[in-house]
C-alpha cells in the first residue's frame, strides 16, 4: 500500500537548486558575528539560510569578504580556546576522561582555525661545530675492483707522483 504524500496548499514545493543569495556587507557582518559567537561556516549558512556553494563563491569572489572570514576563523578559535579552559576548569575526577576527549578534539579545531596561534610551533635548526657555519666536503671514491694488479700498480704510481691539492700554491 503506498502513501501519498500530502502536501499544504499553501506551501509551495521547492525543487532543483536553491535560489542564489545576494551578497551585501550586511550579511557579510552577520556571517562574522556569528562565528565570533562561536558558529562555523557551515553552521553560519544553515542560521542564515545561504547555500554553502554560495559562501565559498563569494570568498572566491570578493576579498572583503574572504578576509572577514579569516578573522571569523581566528575568532572562533579564540572562542575553541575559551571552551578548552571551561572544560579543564569544570573537570572532577568523575569525569576526566571524558573531559580528555573533548579537550583534545577542541585542540584540534583551534590548531587547524588558526595554526599561527594554537598550532604546535617546529623549528629545526642545524648548525656547525661550536654553532659556526657548517662545513662541507666534497670526496669521490673510484671503484679498482675490477683493475688487475698491473692496472692498480700503475694508478698508485701515478697518485703517487701527484702533489696533495692543500700542498698546491694559492693564487
Amino acid at each position: 500500500m503506498a502513501r501519498s504524500k500530502q502536501v499544504e496548499a499553501s506551501a509551495p514545493v521547492r525543487r532543483g537548486r536553491p535560489p542564489r543569495v545576494p551578497y551585501s556587507e550586511a550579511l557579510a557582518r552577520e556571517f562574522f558575528e556569528l562565528m565570533v559567537a562561536g558558529h562555523d561556516l557551515t553552521e553560519c549558512c544553515d542560521l542564515l539560510d545561504v547555500p554553502r556553494s554560495t559562501v565559498y563563491d563569494w570568498q572566491a569572489e570578493y576579498e572583503e569578504f574572504r578576509a572577514l572570514c579569516a578573522r571569523g576563523r581566528e575568532a572562533l578559535a579564540d572562542f575553541d580556546a575559551r571552551r578548552i579552559r571551561d572544560e579543564i576548569n569544570t573537570t572532577t575526577d568523575e569525569n576526566a576522561n571524558a573531559k580528555r576527549v573533548r579537550i583534545a578534539g577542541l585542540q584540534w579545531f583551534a590548531e587547524r582555525r588558526a595554526p599561527r596561534l594554537y598550532g604546535s610551533k617546529t623549528q629545526t635548526e642545524i648548525t656547525g661545530a661550536n654553532g659556526g657555519a657548517i662545513q662541507t666536503e666534497h670526496t669521490q671514491k673510484i671503484d679498482v675492483s675490477g683493475l688487475d694488479a698491473d692496472q692498480r700498480a700503475n694508478l698508485r704510481e701515478l697518485l703517487m707522483a701527484v702533489k696533495p691539492v692543500n700542498a698546491l700554491p694559492k693564487p
